[in-house]
């Protein structure tokens, strides 16, 4: 009978014979204390979202599995201690020598932490409709919710109520707040859509969790944007309709980087159009906001830029619609070549297009573009509305809103009618998501 061949095991180093030991000059011992097996680790699915002007998406390695990491945990065999490691010392002469106690070292690190938000203010601060109105809406939608409602009220307060000078600074806040969240693109609302509607054998709803969003469909997502992206997409299914009271109605945007007070010092030009934070400035204010030193996302600076490129190799000006329609041709044509940013290739599967060799004709190479540039096409949800459950009762209270700063917010109009008659959707208790 033949005898088996012995193999030693992945995680103990194999023993160097002496010789070989002395002509590299290191001794044993250490070879096997620092000697080690790669180790898979787990790597963060992005529990904080990136802060500042740019955008980062998350770098999802598909190759680490959970599963895997779990299976080579249990194989994982630490290294036995050294036999000078092996005798504890015990005894009065071999306790620790520490230092006594100095409170004033440590003075200076028992500060207040805790930051104010909102503090009322002294003076007559009862009309919240006109600041809503006049301050924060305006807001929310022109960054489409990337500056929150508390953000916002604390750089008011900062400002000592002053709504113009609250209003010029604002965008100061984009540096130290989350980056902006981008839309899902339609393959992704598609999967994501289908994973929320998961349903058992009984056919109830199925609560799948967030780690499953992020892999199937959000893999340029931070799981943080994953969860906060699912509550808000459950919100919008269980609310149903949303409030139509007529200051609360959505109203028509510019954006800052089409603004022409806002970019009067990057760009020339000759358009009125205005974003909602610069026509509210001169309603409350009576003057032009004078946008000294206005912040923008790195995304709406080239933007920027681009636009000023065409416009001085066309030796014209360029209209926005012009300038939207070019930078959406220039996408479209880089589809059509196949040719796909790293962000993208995190969206799209190979086995999503029609032709998946490798060499392909240009009627294939076509037919793949095509279908890139329905795939990653933009799927926005808008934004959460301010539902007050009292639209009735403000038809009768008189708007002290002033009427420049109505026009200014530009509200869709509003079928009365169907107001009244629509019901209010019942409320629903909110589902808890399995992390």
């Amino acid at each position: 009978m033949s005898a088996i061949k012995s193999t030693s095991s992945i995680t103990v180093p194999a023993k160097k014979s002496r010789r070989l030991l002395q002509k590299s000059e290191c001794k044993e011992e250490e070879i096997l204390e620092t000697a080690s097996v790669p180790f898979v680790t787990a790597k963060t699915r992005g529990t904080k979202i990136p802060i500042g002007l740019g955008h980062t998406h998350f770098p999802f390695h598909e190759q680490v599995s959970m599963k895997a990491i779990r299976e080579q945990a249990k194989l994982e065999v630490k290294t036995a201690p050294t036999a000078k490691d092996n005798n504890v010392k015990v005894g009065e002469e071999y306790q620790a020598d520490l230092p006594e106690f100095n409170p004033k070292l440590y003075d200076n690190d028992e500060r207040d932490r805790e930051e104010a938000m909102w503090t009322p203010s002294p003076k007559t601060f009862h009309d919240h409709e006109s600041y809503q109105a006049a301050y924060f809406l305006p807001i929310w939608y022109q960054f489409e919710g990337q500056i929150p409602f508390e953000v916002a009220l604390q750089n008011l307060m900062h400002r000592d109520y002053d709504i113009g000078k609250a209003l010029e600074t604002i965008d100061q806040k984009l540096k130290i707040l989350p980056q902006k969240f981008k839309n899902l693109t339609k393959i992704q609302m598609k999967k994501f859509k289908e994973l929320y509607d998961t349903k058992n054998k009984q056919g109830s709803r199925v609560e799948v969790p967030t780690r499953n969003f992020q892999e199937k469909a959000m893999r340029n997502y931070h799981i943080a944007e994953t969860q906060n992206f699912y509550h808000f997409f459950e919100n919008q299914a269980l609310q149903g309709s949303s409030c139509t009271c007529p200051v609360l109605a959505h109203p028509e945007v510019v954006p800052r980087w089409a603004c022409g007070n806002c970019t009067k010092h990057l760009k020339p030009t000759t358009s009125e159009d205005q974003c909602l934070i610069c026509l509210n400035y001169k309603a409350v204010m009576g003057t032009t906001r004078p946008a000294s030193n206005p912040v923008f996302t790195e995304e709406e600076y080239q933007k920027i830029l681009d636009w000023k490129q065409i416009a001085a190799r066309e030796r014209r000006s360029v209209s926005k619609d012009e300038f939207e329609g070019i930078q959406k041709q220039k996408k479209i044509d880089r589809l059509l070549r196949n040719e796909l940013t790293e962000e993208e290739r995190l969206i799209i599967e190979p086995g999503q297009l029609p032709h998946k060799k490798k060499h392909l004709t240009e009627a294939q190479m076509q037919e793949n573009g095509w279908n890139l540039v329905e795939q990653l096409e933009e799927c926005p949800l808008g934004l959460p509305v301010f539902r007050q459950c009292n639209c009735d009762a403000r038809d009768i209270i008189e708007n002290p809103v002033a009427l420049e700063i109505r026009k200014a917010i530009k509200r869709k109009s509003v079928d009365k009618d169907n107001q009244v008659n629509e019901p209010n959707p019942a409320k629903k208790p909110r589902r808890v998501m399995k992390r």
